[in-house]
């Protein structure tokens, strides 16, 4: 089926991928991050941290209770990203989307390594394999890749690392836990 280039909000073809598409490419995305974060709370995230004292990063993680919030805040941003991006249509979305297929397979990928290094199942590596894995790589692979240089890289890592230590920071204020 021959297909026209979709036109974005600002009046822009977007770049040969159809609307519809791309707007399916974030509805996956952000339902396989949902669902993975969920997996993280139902397995008790912080009591499998908690059992593992030579991992780093341990202080991250908190209590039951901040890390609880810490999920909220990021599924709310990834859902409000995917809502808008499929409402809006900007010209940023296929960009950011790609740089979120990044963060969700590198997620995905530490839960399998942590997994492997402890001889445990971290909770998030079943959604991490069969969720997050996939399509993070489907994402990437039929999206056009960004350009990436020193600086885009230098801020997708900030950018990923700023949400999850903000949401726990955020979750942490918010719970009131230090």
């Amino acid at each position: 089926m021959n297909q026209m280039p979709a036109l974005t909000t600002s009046g822009n073809k977007s770049p040969g991928l159809g609307d519809r598409r791309l707007a399916t490419l974030w509805i996956a995305t952000a339902g396989a991050v949902v669902l993975h974060n969920i997996e993280e709370w139902l397995f008790d995230m912080t009591g499998w941290v908690a059992a593992h004292p030579g991992l780093p990063g341990r202080a991250l993680h908190g209590d039951q209770v901040q890390f609880e919030v810490a999920l909220v805040i990021v599924t709310a941003t990834v859902l409000i990203l995917a809502a808008t991006a499929v409402a809006f249509r900007p010209r940023w979305s296929a960009e950011a989307l790609v740089y979120v297929a990044h963060a969700i397979v590198i997620n995905g990928a530490s839960h399998v390594l942590l997994s492997i290094l402890t001889w445990s199942l971290m909770p998030g590596v079943i959604t991490g394999v069969i969720m997050l894995l996939p399509v993070g790589a489907l994402v990437i692979h039929v999206l056009p890749s960004p350009r990436w240089t020193i600086s885009s890289v230098i801020m997708t890592v900030v950018a990923a690392v700023g949400i999850a230590v903000g949401a726990l920071a955020l979750a942490s204020v918010f719970t009131g836990v230090k």
